[in-house]
């Protein structure tokens, strides 16, 4: 060790101010191969010297180091409190730099801008009680108190340490020159003699090669903060030497007899182990405060995501590339359970992120999609059959894709910028081919849904003025009032809020781009003329009050805005009109839409065979103009002349209409859909539901040419085989496949002969049962369709004959199958059906805040005892438990109540106590 640093000093001893600064230091390859050394000896050697805080460390691209005593002495460093740093400029201008006389200390306010503790991601949630511990020690006179960090590798407990010393820095108990000094009692556990004289320092010839008085790091860190890392490495002695330092405040070196040295020293330990285990009784009671620090295991998804942009903010610093990570990025790294910290998290991130990069080298934004991810981690989110479930839960949290800009920490304004949304919009078009002529549509629905997920959040608590400048968020005030007159209608605060962070991003980005075609500029000032006038008002308005030219496209996207906020704060609809042959048939449609979807602006026209055509078109007249909200209205027909009213029922009412033959209560669900949640527009939602059916039609077209079906096999092909066809096909019919996939049946016994026989009518794509069939065929067990992963195996196989639908309904057909047939024979009050969709609904969630995932012997067998705990609470003949609860039970049981609230609210059931631990041992009993 002492040989590399004396190679590192003698290639920096003559440097300058300016090479330094510029070059960085010198990398782990370059100053092995200079030795002769191998290049992991070198770079552990490295490492203990910036422990030792002899080297500090430049965590650039690839990492490098330097002396400290050359870092100090060209940058005139009156003392260094971090060994490892981003960037040597970072030292400038800093409080650590030699001041000159007279020149005051900053403190408190000046060193931060608020409380370091809060912030933390989960200062609120996982960390709220640590870091309201962490405060409480701070604060307590008159020294504070010293604490013990407890958690597993990697989940925070230096950085927590370090935010620990910066907020009583922020409190001024400590001033910006307060030493904090780090250890690691790991480097020397085998040679307590060295560890010990590291501590408390040593006397000239306390041993061999001690040649001169030596100050230890209890020294160094008097008046501050001596972190002790990894505290159950330190000996016996050295325990027993550090509290009766805490005891008098008083220590000797090594080989001191009679001198007793003092020093103030606030003490912060950390481990991975169980103090009361590993470390002293006597020692524990000198450190009165042990904070836990949760794992990343234990934290909830929202801090998970936070972290994980966090890290990604991180990595597009260091390699100084704006990254744009895709959502299945975040899912992926967030399903993997086989690392419980945040380190492991941060290594995955910088693999994906090195990946990336490599990827795009000539690009200046770094893609990061699932292809970047470890080969591991990218088999495990293909294979995993949590991902559907947990990706849903994730797309609360993000857009579909996250860009993290080098240097900005607070993306918050950037979502809501509105020139990024068109150009991406109006470029994708153009690539795929769309006319030029419905790029507008495109365009007007996309600003519509971007402006109502803004509208949809709640009213924000700060000022406009916190996030850009007061003089435009006094100015968009007025604007506010020219809107509502000349527009007669009123508009809340978020109107406000979004232009004016609209015109922010304006003036910010200048007059770039100019994206729209002549044709759509036309189009826009004919159908939102209104608001074109009003957008002129503005434009007149900006340009008098802060003398700057604002372009005409400037004024067409203030007129999409405001027609966007108008349609929006009106919520007008497109209507729906659905109009069926028969006395009851566009009514039971419409009954199933609604009650499925919600209410919305759909109606139904019963066409009885007696009615005439006339007294026909003069009842949908009456009701599309009753369903007008100025959107148009599209009409839902079933057959014969109702397909050829279009125009005459155009010029009767003056409504813009669309008609789609053919009507099914598929289309009706789909059109609702689209006009209640994605608020698409006439002619979007016709195109959209016209291109389904035209899908639709051309695969049944190429399902008639060859027909696929599945084998369920048994040994008489009537009994087990007729079960498992019944849940084959329940899992096609959950799948949504687009083919037409049939079951048939078969015996063992007859098996090498109908099978051969099938083969020539049917493309046989699978087999299950109770026996393998000798051709070869992809085969599914009976053990392990119902015990294992069959079912995803057999939807893996099926998805590979087609398209399937981009979500897949998150419940598992074969544990619902077996769980039914068990419950309906068992049960006498509760409804077997209704018990076992509740209890598969309740283990997802309960997997989900578990993080694990069930296979279907455990899932069936859960929802079996609890169905049964269920019905016992109903007849009032519930167990009691009698033994002494573990404490992973207890842990457990607060997720299983919390998890269980939906079933007994549904039910009206209250489960005591008693029956939940027994499901509590159900769960955990894997």
């Amino acid at each position: 060790m002492e040989k590399v640093f004396q190679c590192l000093l003698k290639i920096w001893n003559k440097a300058d101010y300016e090479y330094l600064l510029k070059v960085q230091g010198t990398t782990t390859a370059e100053l092995a191969d200079k030795l002769e050394l191998a290049r992991s000896n070198v770079s552990a050697d490295l490492n203990k010297l910036v422990r030792l805080g002899k080297v500090l460390k430049i965590k650039t691209f690839p990492i490098k180091y330097v002396p400290v005593e050359v870092v100090s002495k060209q940058l005139k460093l009156k003392q260094l409190y971090y060994y490892e740093i981003n960037d040597l400029k970072e030292l400038l201008n800093t409080d650590q730099v030699e001041k000159g006389k007279g020149t005051p200390t900053a403190k408190g306010k000046d060193l931060f801008s608020q409380n370091p503790l809060n912030e933390m991601i989960g200062y609120t949630g996982s960390l709220k009680k640590a870091t309201s511990q962490a405060k409480a020690a701070i604060m307590y006179p008159p020294h504070g108190l010293h604490m013990m960090l407890v958690g597993p590798t990697g989940v925070g407990k230096t950085y927590f340490a370090n935010k620990i010393f910066a907020y009583a820095q922020y409190k001024e108990i400590f001033s910006a020159d307060t030493p904090f000094v780090s250890f690691n009692c790991a480097d020397y556990y085998n040679n307590p003699q060295l560890l010990l004289s590291t501590l408390f320092g040593y006397v000239k010839g306390a041993f061999t090669g001690a040649d001169k008085d030596q100050p230890g790091l209890v020294e160094q860190a008097s008046g501050g903060v001596l972190l002790l890392d990894e505290v159950h490495r330190l000996p016996p002695e050295g325990q027993e030497m550090l509290f009766y330092f805490i005891d008098s405040g008083t220590f000797k070196r090594l080989g001191e007899s009679e001198k007793n040295r003092r020093a103030n020293v606030l003490i912060i330990c950390a481990t991975t182990e169980d103090p009361n285990s590993t470390l002293l009784k006597t020692f524990l009671r000198r450190i009165p405060m042990t904070i836990e620090i949760p794992t990343l295991d234990e934290r909830p998804l929202s801090e998970k995501i936070e972290l994980t942009k966090f890290l990604f903010q991180h990595e597009a610093d260091r390699i100084n590339k704006d990254l744009n990570v895709k959502i299945d990025v975040f899912t992926a790294l967030l399903l993997a359970n086989n690392y419980g910290n945040v380190g492991e998290l941060k290594s995955q991130i910088q693999l994906t992120c090195a990946q990336a990069f490599l990827n795009s080298i000539d690009s200046n934004q770094v893609e990061v999609s699932l292809h970047d991810l470890p080969e591991d981690l990218r088999q495990f989110w293909l294979e995993n059959p949590a991902r559907i479930r947990r990706s849903a839960h994730v797309s609360r949290y993000l857009d579909t894709k996250t860009v993290f800009y080098v240097g900005k920490k607070n993306q918050t304004l950037e979502k809501d910028n509105i020139y990024e949304l068109i150009e991406n919009k109006v470029h994708h078009l153009q690539r795929q081919g769309v006319a030029a002529e419905d790029i507008h549509q495109y365009i007007m629905t996309d600003i519509r849904l971007h402006i109502k997920k803004f509208f949809k959040q709640p009213l924000p608590v700060k000022k406009l003025s916190k996030f850009i400048d007061p003089k435009i968020s006094n100015f968009v005030e007025k604007l506010k009032q020219i809107a509502e007159a000349n527009l007669k209608v009123q508009f809340d605060q978020r109107f406000i809020y979004y232009l004016g962070m609209h015109i922010d991003a304006f003036f910010k980005r200048g007059n770039q781009t100019e994206l729209l075609l002549k044709d759509e500029v036309e189009k826009i000032k004919k159908l939102h003329f209104a608001e074109y006038q009003v957008a002129l008002i503005f434009q007149k308005k900006i340009t008098d009050t802060f003398s700057v030219k604002v372009p005409d496209i400037e004024v067409i996207y203030l007129t999409m805005l405001l027609s966007s906020i108008r349609t929006l704060s009106e919520k007008k609809q497109v209507g729906v009109l659905v109009v069926a042959h028969g006395n009851s048939t566009a009514s039971s449609m419409v009954k199933v839409a609604t009650d499925l979807l919600g209410k919305g602006n759909i109606a139904a026209l019963d066409m009885p065979l007696t009615v005439s055509p006339g007294e026909i078109v003069r009842q949908m007249a009456i009701m599309i103009k009753k369903l007008d909200q100025e959107r148009g209205a599209l009409l839902l027909v079933d057959m014969g002349s109702l397909g050829m009213m279009n125009n005459r029922l155009e010029k009767m009412t003056g409504v813009k209409l669309r008609t789609i033959k053919n009507v099914t209560t598929t289309i009706v669900l789909d059109v609702l859909r689209k006009i209640n949640y994605i608020d698409m527009d006439l002619n979007a939602i016709y195109s959209s539901v016209e291109h389904d059916v035209a899908h639709l039609a051309n695969n049944q077209i190429s399902i008639a040419k060859e027909a696929k079906i599945i084998l369920s096999i048994c040994m008489s092909g009537t009994g087990t085989a007729e079960k498992l066809k019944q849940i084959i096909k329940k899992i096609i019919q959950k799948i949504g496949a687009t083919e037409v996939v049939q079951v048939k049946t078969v015996s063992v016994l007859k098996m090498n002969e109908i099978i051969p026989q099938l083969a020539e009518k049917f493309k046989i794509i699978a087999a299950v049962g109770t026996k393998r069939p000798s051709m070869s065929l992809p085969y599914v067990s009976l053990e392990d369709l119902i015990a294992g992963n069959g079912e995803q195996r057999l939807i893996s196989i099926i998805s590979r004959q087609g398209d399937l639908p981009t979500v897949i309904e998150d419940r598992n057909v074969v544990v619902a199958s077996m769980c039914e047939d068990v419950l309906k024979k068992h049960l006498i009050y509760l409804n077997p059906i209704i018990a076992c969709k509740l209890l598969q609904n309740w283990l997802q969630q309960l997997q989900l805040q578990l993080g694990v995932d069930f296979s279907n012997s455990q899932q069936i067998k859960c929802i079996v005892h609890t169905a049964f705990a269920l019905e016992r609470c109903v007849r009032s003949q519930t167990l009691k438990y009698t033994e002494q609860p573990s404490k992973k039970l207890l842990k457990s049981l607060p997720v299983i109540k919390a998890t269980l609230k939906d079933v007994t609210a549904a039910l009206k059931i209250e489960i005591p106590v008693g029956e939940l631990y027994f499901i509590a041992e159900c769960v955990l009993d894997d």
